[in-house]
């Protein structure tokens, strides 16, 4: 069963477990598997016997993905902008002043955000772009598209 710690007296040892039913289960520290020391507020996951919590634990988290990575000195290591998401954005903008080679320039720019995609795919823990990529694609279409018009 699930519920949540509602108090634990460190001194006698015994706590309470509130279910999200309402019921409340009673168990004493001989019965805690978790991490650390109970305290209020902890989720638990435990068994019932005899009207008694037994085996009682941590409520299992989903794993969370790390925000940063380490070098092998411990240092922070900071996620890079791909450089092919960069040259493919700035070749998509350098497309608005190429005249009649607009088109040639946008697909240039489009190949490049492909592997400006590919390369961040390939390495997501050390690089970051993707949203580049796709504003130069974006900036490659509307411009070759702008300039079929005008």
């Amino acid at each position: 069963m699930d519920g949540r710690l509602s108090h634990f007296d460190d001194e006698a040892q015994v706590g309470e477990i509130e279910c999200n039913d309402g019921k409340r289960y009673a168990f004493d520290f001989s019965q805690w598997r978790g991490r650390g020391l109970p305290s209020a507020g902890t989720p638990v996951r435990f068994e019932l016997r005899g009207g008694r919590a037994i085996q009682v634990f941590n409520r299992p988290e989903a794993q969370r993905g790390a925000s940063t990575t380490r070098d092998v000195n411990g240092k922070t290591r900071r996620k890079v902008l791909s450089h092919w998401a960069l040259a493919a954005f700035v070749v998509a903008v350098a497309g608005v002043g190429a005249g009649r080679y607009t088109p040639a320039v946008g697909a240039v720019a489009i190949v490049l955000a492909w592997l400006g995609l590919r390369h961040v795919h390939r390495e997501p823990q050390r690089l970051n772009g993707q949203w580049l990529s796709g504003i130069a694609i974006v900036v490659a279409v509307g411009v070759t598209l702008w300039s079929q018009w005008w």
